[in-house]
């Protein structure tokens, strides 16, 4: 399996690492269950948006619960969100590719980035 950040992911990450201080640890848990189920089944917190653009060819999920645990249990805005791309093709040989796309906090930002999903997909 392929995974890739995208530069502003990157940048994002780096971000809230210095204010939540458990998001290394946390994202590394996180990425080891994702590499097991990138699709996550049917849990109510995982949602596919790429349908709704017509022009992306790629499976965009939004994970609208990830646990930080630097960030009070106490609260009920404990959540990161994460958008990111999953590729599966099976050709002679089986590829699988994970991009991950934008990384934010419910309470600084509405929603994700349609704009830089369009521009690189």
């Amino acid at each position: 399996m392929e995974i890739k950040y995208l530069d502003e992911f990157n940048k994002e990450f780096k971000r809230l690492t210095k204010k939540y201080k458990s998001l290394e640890k946390d994202f590394d848990i996180f990425l080891m269950a994702l590499k097991i189920d990138p699709t996550w089944g049917e849990i109510p917190w995982i949602v596919k948006v790429a349908w709704l653009w017509e022009n992306i060819k790629f499976d965009i999920y939004k994970v609208k619960k990830m646990r930080c645990f630097s960030i009070s249990k106490n609260s009920k805005d404990s959540w990161l969100r994460i958008i990111y791309l999953y590729e599966e093709k099976t050709w002679k040989i089986e590829f699988q590719r994970i991009e991950f796309i934008e990384i934010y906090h419910k309470n600084n930002k509405l929603n994700h980035d349609i704009d830089r999903i369009k521009d690189y997909y």
